[in-house]
């Protein structure tokens, strides 16, 4: 049902994260704290994704078989 994403396609997501990261540094320190936590919520999500399924709901499918 949810396809998993090629090594090369989550490479390039982390590498497109930490560039984000390192592009909007200045601007992370000038910003409130509410959209600042916004924008590192998405930089995460960009990161952890390795498949279509939405995050929620692996990490939810990864706990229940830790169980």
């Amino acid at each position: 049902m949810y396809t998993q994403f090629s090594v090369a396609n989550i490479i390039s997501r982390r590498v497109y994260t930490v560039l984000l990261g390192l592009v909007c540094l200045p601007v992370l320190l000038l910003m409130p704290i509410n959209k600042r936590t916004r924008l590192t919520s998405y930089m995460y999500r960009c990161w952890s994704q390795t498949s279509t399924k939405p995050l929620w709901l692996s990490r939810l499918d990864h706990g229940a078989q830790r169980r």
